[in-house]
């Protein structure tokens, strides 16, 4: 039991870290250009850009694992901490790995970069970006993650349970 849940740890923290690089490259995806500044176009590109490839993945990441934990433990609560727990370790990540990328230097920040470090306002700085970026994303996304990911965990377990009253059989064998 503990190994499942260890996994499900790692996946949302491989997610944190994927997310925060994904972000990046779909900011400079030419969605303007493509969809045009006509309200038809500004509605697809809330749409594809926001709704879909922007929260979307998040959905991609944590339905697998709510549904892995719902065939095991056929618990919608236990599904739903599964969820919760998956997006919450994904907030810690993205927080960490913005971080890690500030440390190590960004082209405009490099007052943050640990090269800089002898600089008379480096830790004042960085103190600066731990509490206001670091911690008040952390604690902005936190509360999205623990009531998002639970719902959404919740609501998945029930369905497939709903959809699958006895458990998915395939053949002769049995997931549950």
């Amino acid at each position: 039991m503990r190994h499942r849940w260890l996994n499900y740890l790692v996946v949302g923290a491989l997610f944190g870290v994927f997310d925060f690089f994904y972000l990046q490259v779909l900011g400079k995806f030419p969605a303007r250009q493509i969809f045009g500044d006509s309200p038809t176009g500004q509605a697809a590109r809330f749409i594809v850009m926001f709704l879909l490839l922007n929260l979307g993945i998040w959905l991609v990441v944590v339905i697998p694992v709510v549904l892995h934990e719902t065939r095991v433990s056929r618990s919608k609560l236990l599904s739903a901490v599964a969820g919760l727990a998956v997006w919450c370790t994904g907030i810690l990540t993205y927080y960490l790995t913005n971080a890690a990328q500030l440390a190590v230097g960004v082209p405009g920040r490099e007052e943050l970069s640990f090269a800089s470090y002898r600089s008379p306002y480096f830790w004042q700085n960085w103190g600066n970006i731990v509490r206001s970026d670091i911690l008040g994303g952390i604690m902005e996304y936190m509360a999205i993650a623990i009531v998002g990911g639970a719902l959404v965990g919740f609501v998945a377990s029930a369905i497939y349970i709903r959809s699958y009253p006895q458990g998915l059989r395939i053949g002769r064998t049995s997931l549950h």
